[in-house]
């Protein structure tokens, strides 16, 4: 499980890169001590090569920003300023790249976060120099490129290969690496956990818009996502009228630029929207305006209809550098408790939200916590949420101590919504391991899961407050009709599996 960016399904073997210098493009040494007018050329042909290659990707603004960067006259005379104290090529080239590293992150903002860039850059001029070879010779059958970290310039030569997805250990939404494998449609999932355990020829089956990863598939989960998984067969369904399907249909997405592929597989609004991509990768949280930028665009695209947004959530496979770590136990490092533990980073997204929503009062944005243990988790955060503005507020039923009849009762007063995550509810009452892929979508219909995610529906009836699905089993369609018949509300899927469930279940 990561983060997704961009859509879609992917599924092929994988191809792992060797270790993270691979996966981050460091280079070879640099033997001798080249002249400036070799380090001058070798600058210039990586540059040509970028340009090259911008003219026909979809991504040609990054690329042509990074050739800027070797063509900048400063950049020259920063490395001969090293060569003059001494230093040997390689080193004058990394010292003068980090030299532009400090300060773009001096500048902060969307410069800050180009900084990364440059590592890779200079590793490529390197390799020009020494003549090392830089590109790692990628199978001739379609592969999953599995990668600790991808560089923008490894990113930027996929187009020529037979990748039809990505997923990596590190990386963030705003990357250079994660627009590139946007503009080229590549499905992708970044912040994985466990990918250092796959091998090479592993069957890799991933969803970009779930995050979703799965490492040797059963033949369940590929019959399920093998129609999504090419787009061919998915495009020919048509997409049934929303009067005939007895719930709403609504999408699971991961980042605003997924919003009109949404939208055109007949999303009737978002269920779950995850703010996770926004977070991976960074050193500090982001700003309370970048977080509005994100989110205006989110409800810009679904005016008049409901959009459901998780505050963060983040586990101890997947730590943050700016969060205090929380709890005990199983649970321990999870959900809702790390935030409360780190109130100044759940109040900041909770008054971007608010403030987002007043751009768009036409969309209906409906709040929700993961992973929340109990009624006093519940009232600190509901109330954290009223303060900063926020209408309507919800919690996910993850974990099953927080369905029992006097707890969910006592959370039910406090509450607007539920959202039924069944990924990890379904692990935790069958106690099988998060990470694993022994657990296939039907699962979720063992008896005591469904005794479980029964109660809450039957309960939340009771109480007037709507019940959601948004874990994978909702975009099956023999749980889905389970799902409908206990009384749910909503059900929330990838937006390539949403064609497939409306037809489904429609009606007619």
């Amino acid at each position: 499980m990561g983060a997704g960016v961009g859509s879609g399904i992917a599924t092929a073997p994988a191809f792992v890169l060797p270790n993270v210098h691979q996966s981050l493009g460091l280079a070879s040494g640099v033997t001798g001590r080249p002249r400036i007018h070799s380090i001058e050329v070798a600058l210039n042909t990586v540059a040509d090569e970028l340009d090259k290659s911008a003219q026909a990707h979809e991504s040609a603004d990054v690329l042509f920003a990074l050739s800027a960067i070797l063509r900048d006259p400063v950049l020259l005379e920063t490395i001969k300023a090293f060569l003059a104290e001494g230093s040997g090529a390689e080193r004058g080239i990394r010292g003068a790249f980090n030299s532009f590293a400090r300060k773009l992150e001096k500048a902060g903002g969307y410069f800050a976060e180009r900084s990364q860039d440059l590592t890779a850059l200079s590793a490529r001029v390197i390799d020009e120099l020494s003549g090392a070879k830089s590109d790692p010779d990628f199978p001739d059958e379609p592969f999953v490129l599995v990668a600790a970290e991808l560089s923008p310039l490894l990113a930027s030569t996929l187009k020529k290969t037979k990748v039809v997805g990505i997923l990596t250990e590190r990386g963030s939404a705003t990357s250079h690496s994660a627009i590139i494998a946007r503009g080229a449609n590549l499905p992708t999932v970044m912040g994985a956990v466990g990918i250092q355990n796959i091998l090479n020829g592993d069957l890799i089956l991933l969803d970009a818009t779930s995050g979703q990863v799965f490492i040797a598939p059963t033949a369940e989960e590929i019959r399920h996502y093998s129609e999504a998984a090419y787009p061919s067969t998915s495009i020919m369904l048509t997409i049934p009228d929303p009067d005939d399907i007895p719930v709403k249909i609504l999408a699971n997405l991961g980042s605003s630029f997924e919003v009109p592929t949404a939208v055109r597989a007949g999303a009737q609004g978002v269920g779950l929207y995850r703010t996770e991509l926004l977070y991976l990768g960074e050193e500090n949280p982001p700003t309370k305006d970048a977080q509005i930028f994100e989110y205006t665009k989110l409800l810009a695209g679904f005016q008049g209809k409901r959009v459901v947004v998780r505050v963060l959530d983040i586990d101890v496979d997947k730590p943050l550098p700016f969060l205090r770590p929380a709890g005990q136990g199983r649970y321990a490092n999870r959900g809702l408790q790390v935030l409360l533990a780190n109130p100044a980073v759940l109040q900041t997204q909770l008054e971007a939200l608010a403030a987002a929503a007043e751009y768009y009062p036409a969309t209906e944005l409906w709040v929700m916590a993961p992973m929340v243990l109990d009624e006093k988790e519940t009232k600190a955060f509901v109330n954290m949420a009223r303060a900063a503005g926020l209408a309507n507020v919800g919690i996910m039923i993850e974990v099953p101590e927080i369905a029992k009849p006097r707890i969910l009762n006592k959370v039910l007063k406090m509450v607007d919504f539920l959202s039924i995550g069944t990924n990890d509810l379904t692990q935790y009452v069958l106690g099988k391991n998060r990470y694993g892929s022994t657990m296939p979508l039907s699962d979720v219909r063992n008896h005591r899961v469904l005794s479980v995610i029964d109660a809450v529906i039957t309960a939340g009836r009771a109480a007037g407050k709507p019940v959601g699905i948004c874990g994978e089993a909702a975009s099956d369609p023999v749980s889905a009709k389970v799902f409908i018949a206990m009384g749910v509300d909503s059900l929330s899927a990838s937006p390539s599996l949403i064609p497939a469930l409306a037809s489904a279940i429609s009606l007619a």
